[in-house]
């Protein structure tokens, strides 16, 4: 048998070999490994978008976002009348507050923040709040504080002049004054909330900007109505005028028509007045419903 010949591959001597690679060859593995590293950088870098199109979805994404909170406040605003929770009610109103006043400190804040005990529960009414439901509400809430139907007149009385003779004049109503305000977010509502309870015992007033001051003033000296139709403006400036025909403890009950949404999506709370005249009234002892 022919002796076994070593080949260089079987050889473990433990040196080192030199490997002679050509020009060509060489080009050819340094391609390779350019290649191999660029798809490696490709496959790690991020290209990045068109900046008009992440504008664009931006944009989208905002308008979205603000369409949902406006839809979510509209059902708050809808919704919050029939709330059982007075701490839920005073905790939405002071809400609407702190977002109306950013500007304001903690400590301005607080003054205008209502307390739960202004805040009292309509949520037994279980008929929808609308306006040809309000007088059934008013009557099944308030009946007590409504005029009698023998007092719709005033009684004729005779009493003796200077001169000897009778004469005629109209009693004082027997009733004391204690009225419940219904404030409106404007004056058209409020004609539609007049038209809405001048049925009711007593009927109801209607004190807005567009009637003459003077002519509102007279109407509250006589009247023997228990019903304001009122917007936040009028009644300001009825209570701070210099003949006091109206006075804050006259205001028992302050129905605010809360329901009521303009074409903007806003309601009561969204008047500046509103506020102001209303933590007045409660410093005095009235009481909020919401309608």
């Amino acid at each position: 048998m022919a002796p076994h010949t070593a080949e260089a591959d079987d050889l473990d001597d433990g040196l080192e070999y030199k490997v002679e690679i050509s020009e060509d060859e060489g080009a050819l593995i340094d391609s390779t490994n350019e290649e191999n590293e660029k798809d490696q950088e490709d496959a790690t870098t991020i290209t990045p978008e068109n900046p008009k199109k992440r504008k664009s979805e931006s944009s989208l994404n905002f308008k979205e976002k603000k369409k949902m909170k406006m839809e979510l406040d509209t059902e708050q605003k809808k919704n919050i009348s029939t709330e059982s929770n007075t701490e839920v009610i005073t905790d939405f109103i002071n809400s609407k507050i702190n977002r109306k006043n950013s500007n304001l400190s903690a400590l301005e804040l607080s003054e205008l923040y209502f307390t739960k005990d202004a805040i009292r529960s309509t949520s037994e009414y279980s008929k929808p709040r609308t306006l040809d439901n309000l007088s059934d509400y008013i009557t099944q809430r308030f009946k007590n504080m409504l005029p009698g139907k023998e007092s719709k007149k005033n009684k004729k009385t005779k009493k003796k002049g200077s001169k000897g003779k009778e004469e005629e004049s109209e009693s004082a109503p027997a009733e004391d004054r204690k009225f419940i305000a219904i404030v409106s977010m404007s004056a058209i509502r409020a004609c539609d909330i007049h038209r809405a309870t001048k049925d009711l015992n007593g009927s109801s007033i209607k004190l807005i900007n567009k009637n003459k001051l003077d002519v509102d003033l007279k109407i509250l000296k006589t009247t023997r109505s228990r019903i304001l139709c009122c917007t936040p403006g009028r009644l300001q400036k009825i209570l701070i005028n210099d003949d006091p025909v109206l006075t804050k403890d006259e205001i028992k009950i302050i129905i605010v028509d809360n329901s009521y949404l303009d074409q903007k999506k806003q309601n009561i709370w969204d008047i500046k007045e509103t506020v102001e005249v209303l933590k007045s009234l409660t410093k005095d002892g009235s009481k909020i419903y919401l309608y």
